[in-house]
């Protein structure tokens, strides 16, 4: 700590806690939403939501069936902690479950990523549509709802 005081620190902390809300916080007046399935094994388990405002603000809503879920043999969700079980869990930030199934900003190969799908910009809600959100570290699905 050479060279900061303790506040110096824990105000960084508090920046830090900040930048990343707890769980359940919404962005305020959402007038656009846009849902699609979490499957495992060609079963729905769940929803994933991306909830927008005019101001392009937005959070991410996942919800779980916890019963569909306990019957396909409690698959792991990466960002959702399933101890809690909690009717839905919000977030304002990219949690495990969305960055493992989108393109980061700052890939070095985005637009070739993006191309390959048919996306001129990075809609990270589209793109998981689009791919089915697979990836290495999970079985997984996003399907669209119709």
């Amino acid at each position: 700590m050479e060279g900061h005081s303790i506040g110096y620190y824990l105000e960084l902390k508090e920046i830090e806690y900040r930048k990343y809300p707890e769980y359940n916080t919404r962005v305020p007046c959402a007038c656009i939403v846009r849902t699609a399935n979490i499957c495992y094994e060609g079963n729905v388990i769940g929803t994933v939501s991306e909830e927008k405002n005019d101001a392009d603000e937005f959070d991410w809503a996942i919800k779980i069936d916890w019963d569909a879920w306990e019957k396909a043999g409690r698959p792991p969700i990466s960002g959702i902690d399933t101890s809690t079980r909690k009717e839905e869990y919000i977030t304002q930030y990219d949690n495990d479950f969305i960055a493992e199934r989108t393109v980061d900003g700052d890939h070095y190969k985005i637009q070739d990523k993006l191309e390959a799908v048919g996306l001129k910009w990075n809609d990270k809600f589209e793109y998981m549509c689009r791919t089915h959100g697979l990836c290495e570290s999970s079985k997984l699905t996003i399907e669209r709802q119709t």
